[in-house]
Parts: C-alpha cells; sequence; structure tokens
C-alpha cells in the first residue's frame, strides 16, 4: 500500500524567523517637502554642472578636426 505524499504529518521545515524592529523613515511635514530644510548646509566643494551630451556625430566631427 502507498503512503500519499502529504499524510506523513506536518512538519515545519523552516526556520524560526527572528523579530526584527521595523525601519521606519519618518515622514517630513508639507512645509518642508516643499522649501528644503531650513538647515541645510551645502558641503560641495565646487558647483554642480550637469555634463552635455552631444550625439555620436557631434563627437566624431570633433575627432576629426582637431
Amino acid at each position: 500500500m502507498c503512503i500519499p505524499y502529504g499524510a506523513t504529518g506536518i512538519k515545519s521545515h523552516k526556520t524560526v524567523k527572528k523579530d526584527r524592529p521595523k525601519k521606519h523613515i519618518e515622514r517630513v511635514s508639507q512645509r518642508e517637502f516643499e522649501k528644503g530644510d531650513p538647515n541645510f548646509v551645502d558641503e560641495r566643494t565646487k558647483p554642480y554642472k550637469p555634463k552635455k551630451e552631444e550625439s555620436f556625430l557631434d563627437t566624431l566631427i570633433k575627432e576629426l578636426e582637431g
């Protein structure tokens, strides 16, 4: 006589999870969200300048010219 797969009993093969504190990020006020943090200190050494994106043809022409 065959024993069905699920008839052997209930055994849990899972490890016991530890209770960890949930990660929580405090919500900021609407004013601070819109206007920014009044106590923010800018620590950058030089101003941010985004890179100018050039097309492949522009870079190819510059290389051929110079």
